[in-house]
């Protein structure tokens, strides 16, 4: 008795563990992108997790922008919202393009300069916010200026079950002349000399590049 005992539990423990599994692998939404604390500067970051970030290293590298990501350049700490490999890829497939060096240096400068924050901002610096499509208003947020252009950014609380201000904290940008209010994907990437604020796999260069 003792042995089917055992058995039955056995065989209820690798059921669970199965199932468990199908839920992490299978059913779990995962972004991609890793959520934390990085000892390393961002570039290196970037080079430990190549899956979201190889073609965006290239592109910093052909826009002779790496030592900004590396905190060797004029900014001791940026805030960069990251624009991810699928994103870029997309791009080339759209302009017919077969490599991220295929893009002009200055193309590559100026869409990463419009990405680039010069200093360190989490989510929760980010003041609750909203804007209004129909008439373009901003209410509360902030105004923060990128190396090359100025955007509006704003956190939004969710509700949970019904009750307010307990839900997840989103966090969203409009940039000036874009046509979208944009959000942030995965957000307070730390590293050693700023923040990645990662932007979705479905950021497209047009919502920017004005």
């Amino acid at each position: 008795m003792e042995k089917i005992t055992y058995l039955l539990k056995s065989i209820l423990f690798i059921f669970l563990l199965g199932v468990t599994s199908s839920c992490t692998k299978w059913n779990y939404e995962d972004g991609g992108l890793a959520h934390g604390i990085h000892d390393c500067s961002m570039w290196d970051y970037f080079k430990k997790q190549p899956y979201d970030w190889d073609s965006t290293m290239i592109m910093i590298e052909h826009a002779g922008m790496r030592d900004v990501f590396e905190g060797k350049g004029e900014y001791g700490q940026i805030t960069f919202l990251g624009v991810t490999n699928l994103s870029i890829q997309t791009y080339l497939l759209q302009n017919k393009m077969s490599q991220v060096t295929d893009m002009s240096p200055e193309f590559c400068r100026k869409i990463l300069s419009k990405l680039i924050i010069p200093r360190r901002l989490m989510v929760s610096d980010i003041p609750r916010g909203e804007r209004i499509a129909s008439t373009g208003a901003e209410v509360g947020g902030m105004k923060i200026q990128t190396l090359d252009s100025e955007l509006f950014m704003w956190t939004h609380q969710e509700p949970y079950m019904g009750i307010l201000d307990v839900g997840e904290i989103a966090l969203y940008f409009h940039m000036n002349g874009a046509a979208r209010d944009l959000r942030i994907y995965s957000t307070d990437i730390q590293t050693s000399n700023g923040v990645v604020q990662a932007l979705g796999y479905d950021f497209i260069f047009d919502n920017i590049n004005n």
